[in-house]
């Protein structure tokens, strides 16, 4: 169930995706549909690969050593390829932890407009951003930082949390609209 709790962030994107169409180019619904195919085929076969890998391997989570730190030492070796492949996961988590930042202030604004969160959150910053949504964010995220001590094994359930609890509102808030 740990597993399946942590690896199922996975989602996240798809919340990102949902939350920010209006960011995409017109057409934006066009445009974040194919946005969103794309990553559910990557994703698709990305999750039919490791199956096929962790099956064959059997690999096991670690605090050393996460699975598919395992699974590449397996497959590549400790070769260039190895170290791509973890400076791609490294990136790809940053990017991850940056949708909070990039959809979170506009999701708060549209919230705060329709009267349900403090409507300081609605108002564009000198740089065109929600910035007191982000820095109300960062002030958050300062604070579970220090609360867990670093820790991510306490953070990640957190995370998840959050994630899916921001899914399913957009998801709601989108099969309500239509």
């Amino acid at each position: 169930l740990k597993g399946f709790s942590s690896g199922a962030i996975a989602l996240t994107g798809v919340e990102a995706i949902s939350n920010g169409v209006p960011a995409f180019r017109p057409p934006e619904s066009k445009n974040a549909a194919a946005t969103l195919s794309l990553m559910a085929t990557t994703l698709g076969g990305l999750f039919i690969g490791i199956s096929l890998l962790a099956s064959r391997l059997h690999p096991y989570p670690s605090k050393n050593e996460t699975v598919i730190s395992e699974l590449g030492r397996a497959v590549f070796g400790t070769g260039p390829v190895y170290v791509l492949l973890q400076i791609a996961t490294a990136a790809i988590l940053t990017l991850a932890a940056n949708t909070g930042f990039a959809d979170f202030p506009r999701v708060a604004s549209i919230i705060a407009r329709d009267g349900f969160a403090p409507r300081q959150l609605a108002r564009r910053g000198d740089r065109l951003v929600f910035s007191r949504g982000i820095v109300g964010l960062a002030l958050v995220a300062a604070v579970l930082i220090v609360v867990f001590g670093g820790k991510t094994d306490g953070l990640i359930p957190l995370y998840a949390v959050g994630v899916f609890t921001a899914f399913t509102l957009s998801q709601a808030g989108m099969v309500r609209h239509h």
